[in-house]
C-alpha cells in the first residue's frame, strides 16, 4: 500500500446518523442519502443536481438543502422525497448553510451574505461580508469584513469587532458552543491558523502549510475539536491530501497545543471537504478509492482509522447530521 492510500479498518464502526452526498446515478449527477449505521442508501429523485451542487443537512436530519442544476435554491425533504425551490437562479456557485435551529440558510456571493428565513423572523436578510458562518445556537454569525473579525447579533443586528485586523482572511469556522472562532489568514511568508475566544478575545496562532484548504475548517459539534485539510503534491489524477485535528481543550494551555495529521489520503479540492458526525467521533471526507479513479465517502477517526462508507460509483461532497425521526 502506498502512503497515500487509506488504511481502510475492515471492523463495524459503529457510527450512525445521516450522510448526504452527490452521486452517480445512471450516468447523472443526484443526491443519495446514507444511512451510516445500516450501510443503506436512499436516492432522492425529486431535485436535480451538479457534480458541484455542495449538500447541506438541516440540524433535525429531516431536510437537505443544496443548490440546484438550474440555480436555485433547493430544499429537500429527506422523508418525502419532495423538493421546495427557494427565489431566483442564483448567478455563481455557492454553498448553502444551515441555522442551528433550523429556521434559515444562509450562502455568500459576490462579499454578501445572504440569509434566506424560513421563518420570516429574522431582521436581515443581507450584508456585506465574507466567510460568514453560524455560532452556538444561531443567535450570532461571525464574518470577515475589512480584514478584520466580526460577529452580529441575527435579532438585532449589532455588530462587535473581534480582531484589530487587517489581515489576509481565507477561511473561518465558528464552534457550536458559542465560544471559539478559527480562521485561516497569510502574510508573506506562510500561512496562519488562528482561534480566537468570541468572549475573551484571546487568540491561540500557529504557522502552517500554505497547502491548507481554507474551506475545511469545521468544528466538532462539541466543540472539543477542529479539523482540516492540507493538500500536497499531485498524486494519482488527484492532490495527496492530509486530515489534521486539534484538541481545543489543549489551546491556551502552558505546555503549548499542536494539531495532528490523522490520516493521509488522495482527493481533489472540488470534491471534499469535512463533516463531523453527530456525535464528534469521525469526520467524513471523500477520497479515491486505490487505483480505480473512483470517489468514495470515508469515515476517519481522531485514531486515524478510516472506514469506507459507500462502495458504487463517484460518491462526493459528503455533509453529516443526524438520522430524521
Amino acid at each position: 500500500m502506498s502512503e497515500d492510500e487509506f488504511a481502510v479498518v475492515p471492523e463495524a464502526h459503529g457510527l450512525s446518523g445521516m450522510i448526504a452526498c452527490i452521486s452517480d446515478q445512471a450516468g447523472r449527477p443526484g443526491l443519495m442519502i446514507l444511512d451510516v449505521l445500516s450501510g443503506s442508501s436512499t436516492a432522492l429523485m425529486s431535485v436535480d443536481c451538479s457534480w458541484r451542487s455542495v449538500p447541506a443537512v438541516a440540524p433535525g436530519g429531516d431536510r437537505v438543502a443544496l443548490q440546484g442544476a438550474d440555480g436555485r435554491l433547493k430544499v429537500v425533504s429527506v422523508v418525502t422525497d419532495q423538493t421546495e425551490s427557494i427565489g431566483e437562479p442564483i448567478p455563481g456557485l455557492v454553498t448553502p448553510s444551515w441555522s442551528p435551529g433550523g429556521d434559515a440558510i444562509m450562502y455568500e456571493l459576490d462579499a454578501t451574505v445572504h440569509v434566506v428565513s424560513l421563518s420570516g423572523t429574522l431582521s436581515e436578510s443581507d450584508f456585506a461580508a465574507a466567510n460568514a458562518a453560524w455560532m452556538g445556537d444561531g443567535s450570532k454569525t461571525v464574518f470577515v469584513a475589512d480584514g478584520a473579525l466580526h460577529a452580529k447579533d441575527t435579532w438585532t443586528g449589532q455588530t462587535v469587532k473581534l480582531t484589530a485586523g487587517p489581515d489576509k482572511i481565507w477561511g473561518l469556522a465558528a464552534s457550536r458552543d458559542g465560544v471559539h472562532a478559527a480562521y485561516v489568514a497569510s502574510d508573506d511568508d506562510e500561512a496562519l491558523l488562528r482561534v480566537v475566544d468570541v468572549f475573551t478575545g484571546e487568540t491561540w496562532e500557529m504557522r502552517t502549510s500554505r497547502g491548507i484548504w481554507p474551506w475545511s475548517l469545521a468544528w466538532s459539534p462539541n466543540g472539543g475539536s477542529l479539523a482540516y485539510c492540507v493538500g500536497g503534491p499531485e498524486a494519482r489524477g488527484g492532490q495527496r491530501v492530509s486530515v489534521w485535528m486539534l484538541d481545543a481543550r489543549a489551546i491556551g494551555a502552558d505546555d503549548g497545543c499542536e494539531p495532528n495529521a490523522i490520516v493521509t489520503f488522495v482527493s481533489d479540492p472540488r470534491c471534499a471537504g469535512l463533516a463531523w458526525s453527530p456525535d464528534s467521533k469521525a469526520v467524513a471526507t471523500a477520497a479515491r478509492t486505490g487505483e480505480s479513479g473512483l470517489y468514495s465517502v470515508y469515515a476517519v477517526d481522531s485514531a486515524g482509522g478510516a472506514h469506507q462508507l459507500t462502495s458504487r460509483g463517484n460518491c462526493v461532497l459528503p455533509d453529516w447530521g443526524p438520522s430524521p425521526i
